[in-house]
């Protein structure tokens, strides 16, 4: 019997042994869901769109890249919950970004590198520092230059949506004192304030105003401006159609100042429209940050107005209110800095009301470094706000849409 009994469990272990063994086999080459990929699975949805495995980890990568240009330290490993959750809230924003056709300009991607602290040294843009971080962090990660202009871009345009959304909101009074109560109780709040126009600022060198007068030269300086003439394709109706004929007669006019052939001289913009039987207004002179253009609020036309030159005075055919309008340069006034010697009292009052901000900013930090000192030690709030010669008020209730 124990001989038969030896036997047969041999042959079970052996069966088992076997089973396992091809267990192994079929494992590497197993995927669930019925043959599926895992990296192909959806793990959720943005807007009714799928997302799988793949398409995370890339909006993981870009969420890395993000957090590190805005905080200036790459998550650790211990992070992952929050890297993920923050990679879930970045998708979410982007798509709805997109939703609001929020875009940013080159130009703006350029700024917003410019200005990052990672890249600035005395609060100015330093190249080196950009290149250190190109070949510490950027490289080293994979991360292409596509990718990180992307990411920026990314950043300015949640950004830009996150501002509009913060802008309309609105917390009531009594919901702001219910939270206090229930995180700390019963709460008293108190303001004191200092009034920077009330403070006496010292008279500045004339070093002093030189060196904020370079400083500062966009505040002191002429805005270039420009002059245009203008004709307008208005359109015979409003459906589409009737839009899509505007533009091709636009198109037709525009075509005749491009793709000119060797030797020959663009035509005259006034004696073509004229020809045409086109009216030419003329607008400005006005500045990059106006809108000339009656019954017109798109800034693209005065940025289009900005981009002409003598070498190409004449633009596209572009999208209007009635149809289309051609912008032709007339004049262009560039931009200049004033001379200090013509503006030093305007400097030198650009000078003392920095001054003032700056003396109001010292003192209400003096000020919280002694409370935050004096208050755990068992003195009184009214002697600290008595010992600089100041008086508090009471906020009965306060939230953060009111103005303190």
């Amino acid at each position: 019997m124990i001989t038969f009994l030896h036997d047969k469990l041999k042959g079970l272990l052996l069966l088992l042994l076997a089973i396992v063994g091809v267990s192994f086999i079929f494992f590497g080459n197993w995927t669930p869901q019925g043959g599926m990929d895992p990296a192909s699975q959806v793990l959720g949805k943005v807007n009714g769109k799928s997302l799988n495995l793949n398409e995370f980890v890339a909006a993981q990568r870009q969420a890395l890249l993000e957090i590190t240009l805005q905080t200036g330290r790459i998550p650790s490993a211990e992070q992952n919950d929050f890297l993920n959750f923050q990679t879930w809230i970045r998708l979410l924003q982007v798509q709805a970004a997109d939703r609001a056709q929020i875009d940013a300009q080159p130009a703006e991607i350029i700024e917003a590198i410019q200005k990052n602290p990672l890249f600035q040294k005395d609060n100015e843009y330093d190249p080196e520092l950009f290149q250190r971080f190109n070949a510490n962090f950027l490289s080293p990660q994979g991360f292409s230059g596509e990718r990180f202009n992307q990411a920026v871009l990314d950043s300015i345009r949640t950004d830009t949506l996150l501002r509009a959304l913060a802008s309309t909101a609105f917390v009531l009074p009594e919901e702001s004192e219910k939270r206090l109560q229930r995180l700390f109780g019963p709460v008293r709040a108190q303001v004191v304030r200092w009034n920077p126009s009330k403070i006496t600022p010292p008279e500045p060198k004339p070093e002093d105003l030189e060196s904020f007068y370079k400083a500062n030269p966009k505040e002191f300086e002429i805005p270039a401006r420009r002059t245009v003439d203008v004709v307008e394709f208005v359109a015979s109706g409003t459906s589409e159609e009737a839009r899509t004929k505007a533009g091709e007669t636009a198109f037709t006019f525009t075509s005749q100042f491009f793709n000119l052939a060797e030797g020959v001289d663009r035509p005259s913009f006034t004696n073509r429209a004229s020809a045409a039987k086109l009216t030419v207004r003329t607008h400005g002179p006005f500045t990059a940050t106006e809108t000339p253009f009656p019954g017109e609020s798109d800034a693209k036309l005065t940025a289009a107005a900005f981009a002409l030159s003598p070498e190409e005075p004449v633009s596209d055919y572009l999208p209007s209110k009635k149809g289309f309008l051609v912008l032709h340069l007339r004049e262009e006034q560039p931009g200049r800095l004033r001379p200090l010697s013509e503006i030093t009292s305007e400097v030198r009052a650009r000078w003392q009301e920095q001054a003032r901000l700056q003396m109001a900013m010292q003192m209400a930090q003096s000020f919280g470094q002694k409370a935050n000192a004096a208050l755990p030690q068992g003195q009184k709030w009214e002697e600290i706000v008595k010992s600089y010669g100041l008086t508090s008020a009471a906020l009965p209730t306060f939230s953060p849409a009111e103005e303190k």
